[in-house]
């Protein structure tokens, strides 16, 4: 199958209607005569792309193979080619058809129309404009590496024609011409100063003949971009019109959707205005209790380290009560101590007195035996007088007997005054003894006098610092009172923001209420609204997914 039998008989073709399009994008007669003239492109350039269709059919292979692998070298123009529904090798007839064509072509209306065609076959395979107008560079860099051969080798035939026009006017020597023609000197010196005007003028004919006919190539595919970018903006008019035409009828939907909305939330916002007012007052209540509440709390501070300053000192007092009544407790140990010294000193005093007075009696007993034996020596001697008066043996016999018993006498009072020595010197050991525990018992005396003096200075001194205990307590005490008459204010003043907090929070739930109203009211606009930005038409399944 030829090329040109298969240029536009892709099978997207069925899903194109090529007359609606042409209609939408304004392409009638005069709007093609209108973009001739205004790129200069006339009959001239179709005479000039007429004799270059057998370089470009000669070149259509290389050039479609060349093309095809620069696009399939690069990821996303290769995922473009993978959507047609024809294979790489119909896609290369199909470019080289298209080459050939544009030296082929009337150029009328219905030329332009196989080239909206083409356009809009690319924007169905969701080719990129970047990529469709991109790949003219390609096609460029192809196209003219070819027409700049071909007007190098114009220059050389006009050459070879003006040398064989100059060799057949001078009969021979048309090297010597030709050298002399470039300016490079001949055999009489002529035209030393350049180029030969007529040589000149040739190459420079040959040259604008060449860029002419770049001039015309380039002039009709500029035709072929304006047409096939058309048929972009042409869908993307398209697009932004029915996207227009979905976001007026959503914001007519819309706006019908929220009237209620809005009318709620115009009510809830009302509602919320007065109880806001209502908190505000509330609230202004509140801080007036804080305030009077944080001036009780101060007062109450202050008692609170009044109370404590008192009860530092309280416990200092306390701490020497309990020291001073330790050393009370210590004095009166002590003085148990003497008194139970001293009680032993006189029990001792009282055996001693106890042994003195038994040797007494038994001095008492001695003398009362002397005294007896005084009375009986007195009667004796008595006896003895009346006897001496006597003579005679009666009276020696007399006598003698009273010299026994006074013998008798004087050795009972011996052993008695022997008897009375040693009770006296008992006595006085025993009355020595008696001293001495008698001074023992004045010097426990002392001691206990001493440690009860002390035991009495020292509940002196605990009854002193009772009483500065007692005085800090009665602080304490008033101190108390005022912390409770402070704590009782405080609390109704806190009673009394406890009201006015129900109040906030009865007015905050009012609030709540009316907030969630608002809340559902606006959910509603929002998702209303959304509806402008979100919803979107179902995306249309693309043609090329469609040909299965």
């Amino acid at each position: 199958m030829q090329p040109q039998e298969t240029f536009g008989q892709g099978g997207l073709n069925g899903f194109l209607d090529v007359d609606d399009l042409i209609d939408r994008i304004g392409l009638d007669e005069d709007e093609i005569a209108w973009r001739k003239e205004f790129i200069g492109f006339d009959e001239a350039d179709e005479r000039r792309l007429a004799d270059l269709e057998p370089l470009l059919r000669a070149n259509s292979e290389t050039i479609a193979d060349d093309f095809y692998d620069n696009v399939l070298e690069y990821e996303q123009t290769r995922a473009i080619v993978d959507r047609s529904p024809k294979g790489i090798d119909a896609l290369k007839r199909t470019q080289q058809a298209y080459l050939v064509s544009l030296a082929t072509g009337d150029y009328d209306q219905s030329y332009f129309e196989n080239r909206t065609r083409i356009g809009k076959l690319h924007e169905m395979l969701d080719m990129p404009l970047k990529h469709y107008v991109g790949q003219y560079g390609v096609y460029y860099d192809l196209l003219l590496s070819r027409m700049n051969e071909r007007v190098q080798a114009q220059v050389v035939d006009a050459i070879e024609e003006w040398a064989a026009e100059r060799e057949a006017e001078q009969d021979g020597g048309g090297l010597g011409r030709f050298v002399s023609a470039l300016g490079l000197g001949g055999e009489d010196g002529d035209n030393d100063d350049g180029l030969e005007e007529s040589f000149e003028r040739a190459v420079r004919d040959a040259i604008d003949e060449g860029m002419m006919d770049v001039l015309s190539l380039l002039r009709i595919i500029n035709l072929d971009m304006q047409v096939a970018t058309d048929t972009y903006v042409d869908s993307y008019a398209q697009r932004l019109e029915e996207s227009i035409e979905r976001r007026k009828r959503l914001a007519e939907e819309v706006e019908t959707d929220v009237q209620t909305p809005l009318g709620e939330l115009y009510d809830a916002s009302e509602a919320v205005a007065k109880r806001a007012e209502a908190i505000s007052d509330h609230t202004e209540s509140q801080a007036t209790g804080i305030t009077q509440a944080a001036r009780e709390l101060d007062e109450v501070s202050a008692a609170v380290e009044e109370v404590a300053s008192v009860a530092d000192e309280v416990s200092d007092e306390s701490d020497r009560t309990e020291r001073l009544a330790a050393e009370g407790v210590e004095a009166a140990d002590d003085a148990l101590d003497e008194l139970e010294a001293i009680e032993d000193a006189t029990d001792r005093v009282a055996e001693a007195v106890d042994g003195l007075a038994a040797r007494t009696d038994q001095i008492d007993e001695i003398v009362d035996r002397l005294d007896d034996l005084a009375e009986r020596t007195t009667v004796l001697a008595a006896n003895a007088k009346i006897e001496s008066s006597r003579s005679g043996d009666q009276a020696s016999e007399t006598m003698g007997v009273i010299a026994g018993e006074v013998r008798s006498f004087a050795e009972q009072t011996k052993d008695d005054l022997a008897e009375i020595e040693d009770a006296v010197e008992a006595v006085r050991e025993d009355a020595a003894a008696t001293v001495a525990t008698t001074e023992e018992t004045v010097a426990r005396v002392d001691t206990g006098t001493d440690r009860v003096r002390e035991t009495i200075d020292s509940l002196e001194e605990i009854h002193d610092a009772a009483e500065s205990t007692a005085t800090g307590m009665e602080d304490v005490a008033s101190a108390a009172d005022q912390q409770a008459h402070g704590v009782e204010t405080t609390a109704e003043t806190l009673a009394d923001l406890s009201q006015s907090a129900d109040k906030v929070a009865s007015a905050a739930e009012s609030v709540a209420a009316a907030s969630q109203q608002q809340t559902a009211s606006l959910r509603e606009v929002r998702q209303s609204v959304a509806r402008l930005t979100d919803e979107e038409a179902e995306p249309e399944q693309p043609v090329y997914e469609r040909m299965d």
